[in-house]
């Protein structure tokens, strides 16, 4: 009887960070490459929607 393991790795595209640096970082279905870039949900919360003033009726 031959027993395979079989390892299930994430598909590749941005995650967070596994290093903390808050962005995101392309998985490339291997490993880890270079490549960073803000994390959209976090660059919108820091940039919150303003109410425009009503104008004159």
């Amino acid at each position: 009887m031959t027993l395979v393991i079989r390892e299930t790795l994430a598909p590749s595209g941005w995650y967070l960070d596994p290093a903390g640096s808050g962005m995101l970082r392309w998985w490339n279905g291997t490993i880890w490459t270079l490549e960073l870039m803000p994390d959209p949900v976090a660059v919108a919360a820091a940039y919150p929607p303003r109410k425009l003033p009503k104008p004159n009726a």
